[in-house]
């Protein structure tokens, strides 16, 4: 009996661990964001200057450890032990990388070599550069993240006019399997008894649940596509959520409703829902940009293309960044807070606003540090690639050994240098198997 208070206290505390925070500032996001891109042109900077990936060698396991060091323990640092010093953190990866370049001696490619390049361009099909511009990843139907939606209209545009009952079934189909893991999960959580904090979704709602929701709604969503753009559609139903918020008492019912049925036992996850699909929307919107190598591939009536247009991308996504935070700066005026838990306006424009940034930067490291995105030329590490290649089963991974970790230790009394052993442990399993 003395155990089960003991592990029930337990969890409690745990319970109690999570609960009254305010969350992080918007300073302490941006320079942990920061760090990922830093340490990302770190690794652009070595591969192009120092050329010790030695990626044409072939060498997997060489090139996984040190991209580990360059790209996951700067990121892991940045989120624990260094979260206060972010900052400094950032200074150190872009001295780092100053030192790398000042000291190299390596040239830059040849201009003749650059015209032999360029002469493979003129071969390659369209799909050849859809598929370049992701990096030669291999998605179709089944992926489930906002951009990469996009390339099954980008491939074939007639997919946006198929019959709506099919679609719809279609859908159906493919957010089955990511439902059942949703099921799952609860059983699993309900039946060790874990830790677990009503706020965040509710009683029974988790994150898989409002991923399976997502191309159903989406596929809903189509329907309206032939006279309004996704991202329009996305942020007219953010407008309208937020309206229904503030205006109706959906806010106040979310955050002060007692829990008397399983509707408001859920209430979170499923008003925030709605918050999810308009971010998904507006990134669909933003994936028929970003996808293919001409950013206006979309909207080409003849379609055809045959040079990168990195730079246009990069105007591009500096436009949207631009209309996308001045929504958020309209949100703050308005003195709309942002909130995760209910997924408002605010959180929605600041969501996207941050990524499409990270984006832009990312592009640009990618235009100062390769000019040209040739088919021989690696522009990405290959834990980025594995990862991207396998977003749901990484996702699912890491839930899995988040929770065995806490039903094996009690984390709460760690101390921070075995902690941190057992999070790079953690994140090593994880990018391994990707």
């Amino acid at each position: 009996m003395e155990k089960i208070m003991d592990e029930i206290e337990y969890k409690e505390a745990k319970e109690d661990w999570v609960t009254g925070h305010d969350g992080g500032s918007m300073w302490e996001v941006f320079f942990i964001a920061c760090v990922f891109l830093n340490s990302f042109v770190l690794w652009s900077a070595t591969e192009k200057y120092a050329k010790i990936f030695n990626y044409a060698s072939n060498n997997t396991i060489s090139n996984f450890l040190l991209e580990y060091m360059f790209l996951i323990i700067p990121n892991l640092l940045s989120c624990t032990l260094l979260v206060d010093y972010a900052f400094y953190l950032n200074v150190i990866l872009l001295i780092s990388t100053f030192v790398i370049i000042k000291n190299s001696s390596v040239k830059f490619i040849k201009d003749d070599d650059n015209e032999k390049k360029k002469k493979r361009w003129e071969s390659d099909s369209d799909d050849d550069l859809i598929e370049l511009s992701v990096n030669e990843e291999k998605s179709d139907d089944k992926d489930l993240a906002g951009i990469v939606a996009a390339q099954p209209f980008l491939k074939k545009p007639e997919n946006r006019f198929k019959p709506f009952k099919g679609q719809l079934l279609k859908a159906v189909k493919q957010a089955f399997p990511i439902l059942t893991l949703g099921f799952i999960r609860l059983m699993m959580v309900k039946g060790v008894d874990y830790q677990e904090h009503a706020s965040e979704y509710g009683i029974h709602w988790n994150f898989f649940f409002t991923l399976g929701f997502l191309p159903i709604f989406v596929t809903i969503c189509r329907t309206a596509h032939k006279y309004i753009r996704f991202s329009i559609l996305g942020l007219s139903i953010a407008v309208l959520y937020q309206i229904i918020l503030y205006g109706l008492g959906l806010e106040d019912y979310i955050l002060n409703a007692p829990r008397t049925d399983l509707i408001s036992s859920n209430k979170e996850g499923i008003c925030s829902f709605w918050g999810y699909l308009s971010i998904f929307l507006v990134a669909l919107d933003i994936g028929h940009y970003i996808l293919p190598v001409d950013p206006y591939y979309a909207i080409r009536q003849n379609r055809q293309t045959k040079k990168p247009k990195p730079k246009k991308l990069a105007m591009i996504l500096f436009s949207w960044a631009i209309l996308l935070w001045l929504g958020f700066i309209f949100c703050v005026i308005l003195r709309i807070p942002v909130s995760r838990r209910i997924a408002n306006l605010s959180y929605i424009f600041l969501v996207v606003s941050c990524n499409t940034t990270v984006l832009l930067l990312f592009q640009i490291v990618e235009i100062v540090f390769f000019e040209e995105y040739w088919k021989n030329e690696r522009n990405l590490p290959l834990v980025f690639e594995a990862v991207n290649s396998n977003g749901l089963a990484v996702f699912l991974l890491a839930n899995i050994l988040t929770g065995l970790v806490n039903l094996s230790i009690r984390t709460l009394f760690v101390n921070y240098g075995w902690a941190e052993c057992i999070l790079a442990a953690y994140m090593f399993v994880i990018v391994a198997i990707a």
